[in-house]
């Protein structure tokens, strides 16, 4: 297969009762685990690229890494930049051939997110790349509860804001974040459910890694389409290359270290795709 737009797997998977896993990467061997993962569970994937990591990964490159998983897979793959935080590094990813673009001018004013969204939207359409957008705040998970949940998306201002853009998704802020939790987090499943329900477009949920099994269920039982995860995998291939090192020392081939690295993502990384297919009809 080719890489795709997400549109298509996250309409199907508002139908069909499920989410896709979007699963953040830096090397050849995270893009190795997930597709690997995705294909083992027989999950749709969204192949994601945090914006910080750009520069070190490269655009051109986890584009051919991208392309190559997804030649010999049998699920649906999308490429998409997380997170883009201009209006340039989007059209570079689309000019690069990502299949996918976040704009997330969620800090910015309204209006202003508003206009330089639908710039973004416009340019992708035009070359068939789907594109996520975000209202609300979403915090680091470090903050205290207070700060995580005090940039909450309204629903109304949601509806309005998927209408006016044509954004193919909308990542919403419901208690979630980034990172690992200072605290449990409070999830607000009526702000979910109000938004799933108003907003006629895939709804998506960052800050995947850390949150509690039982609701990220909850989450995906409202409607949730798309679930964000990267943390978790980090620290999974970190442990496996902690293990290798511990066991074997700093002589150990590298391929072999990396290799432990990518075995412990992919089993987080099946982990996570089983529970947003708890419902999959």
């Amino acid at each position: 297969m080719r890489i795709v737009p997400f549109t298509e797997m996250l309409n199907h998977a508002r139908v069909h009762k499920y989410a896709v896993p979007a699963l953040n990467v830096s090397n050849m061997e995270t893009v190795q685990a997930i597709t690997t993962a995705a294909e083992l569970e027989n999950s749709p994937l969204i192949v994601q690229l945090y914006h910080a990591d750009l520069d070190y990964a490269g655009i051109d490159y986890m584009t051919a890494l991208t392309k190559v998983a997804a030649k010999k897979s049998t699920v649906p793959i999308s490429l998409s930049l997380d997170h883009g935080n201009s209006y340039e590094q989007a059209i570079n990813c689309i000019d690069g051939g990502f299949t996918g673009v976040m704009i997330d001018l969620s800090s910015d004013d309204f209006e202003e997110n508003i206009s330089i969204t639908k710039k973004v939207v416009s340019y992708a359409h035009m070359r068939g790349v789907s594109v996520e957008a975000e209202l609300g705040k979403i915090f680091d998970a470090n903050s205290d509860i207070s700060v995580r949940n005090s940039g909450l998306t309204d629903p109304d201002m949601a509806e309005e804001f998927a209408k006016r853009t044509n954004i193919d998704a909308l990542a919403v802020s419901i208690g979630t974040a980034h990172g690992i939790y200072s605290s449990k987090p409070k999830i607000d499943f009526d702000l979910v459910e109000k938004i799933v329900n108003k907003v006629n477009i895939p709804i998506v949920v960052h800050g995947g890694s850390n949150t509690p099994d039982e609701d990220i269920i909850e989450i995906v039982r409202l409607g949730v389409a798309k679930i964000n995860i990267g943390t978790d995998l980090v620290l999974a291939y970190n442990e496996g290359l902690l293990e290798a090192f511990s066991e074997s020392g700093k002589n150990i081939p590298l391929k072999t270290a990396m290799g432990i690295a990518r075995d412990r993502v992919i089993e987080v990384a099946r982990h996570k795709i089983r529970l947003l297919r708890t419902f999959a009809e």
